[in-house]
């Protein structure tokens, strides 16, 4: 059996004057479980980005800070964005995957960059928006990672209803969350509170929970499975 190449976008931490570029390790587990092989990619320009979607057979995007909003045209009203050099390359990076017809899998932060690289904005703030919490450890008292926070309605005719049906028990890490459903693609679940939290096109799937802290569930494992089943083809 074929063992795809797996591309990460990374994350950074600051130890002392050490910047470390990482990823926390459900992500390299969520890959290795589903049958590929994780590696941390970051790059500076497009021929980077395009020699990576060259040599890797698919994209996960990873969860992690804010975008900036001047990436979709407005003022800074309770975000808190990542570092520049890791937001270019998390665009570039999904720019050269999609124009190489490669497979991408978008995780809560990987799900906005997909939504802002395709023309949407973002809700910067749920409990200003709507008053929701979709924070699971900052609530008293705290729920676990590994626990889920709420169901999603599940949108039939799209792979996420191929693996959950009607109904999606979720955890959740998030304050903010797509404005809209890039044109293109098809809205695949819908949060309690009316919170797109899953929109997916070809072999893009995008979900706004982290379905890597909850392998142990067959059903969010099979989100992988099925994206590295697609780099195999």
């Amino acid at each position: 059996m074929k063992h795809p190449l797996i591309a990460l976008t990374v994350r950074d931490r600051k130890e002392t004057d050490n910047r470390i570029f990482m990823n926390n390790e459900s992500y390299y587990e969520y890959i290795r479980k589903a049958g590929g092989i994780p590696a941390d990619v970051i790059v500076h320009t497009e021929e980077e980005a395009d020699e990576a979607a060259r040599r890797f057979d698919g994209l996960l995007i990873t969860g992690g800070e804010d975008v900036d909003p001047a990436a979709y045209g407005e003022e800074n009203r309770g975000s808190f964005p990542i570092a520049a050099d890791i937001e270019q390359s998390d665009f570039l990076l999904f720019h050269a995957f999609k124009k190489a017809g490669k497979p991408i899998l978008g995780i809560c932060r990987g799900m906005q960059v997909i939504a802002v690289c395709e023309g949407i904005g973002l809700v910067q703030d749920i409990p200003e928006y709507n008053g929701g919490q979709h924070y699971q450890t900052k609530l008293e008292p705290p729920v676990s990672r590994e626990k889920p926070l709420h169901d999603n309605t599940v949108i039939p005719g799209t792979l996420l209803y191929e693996i959950f049906g009607p109904a999606a028990h979720v955890n959740s890490f998030h304050h903010q969350a797509a404005a809209g459903v890039p044109a293109g693609y098809t809205l695949s679940a819908v949060s309690h509170d009316g919170l797109i939290e899953g929109f997916e096109k070809d072999h893009i799937i995008a979900v706004q929970w982290h379905p890597e802290r909850m392998i142990l569930d067959d059903e969010h494992l099979e989100i992988a499975r099925r994206f590295v089943q697609f780099c195999i083809i």
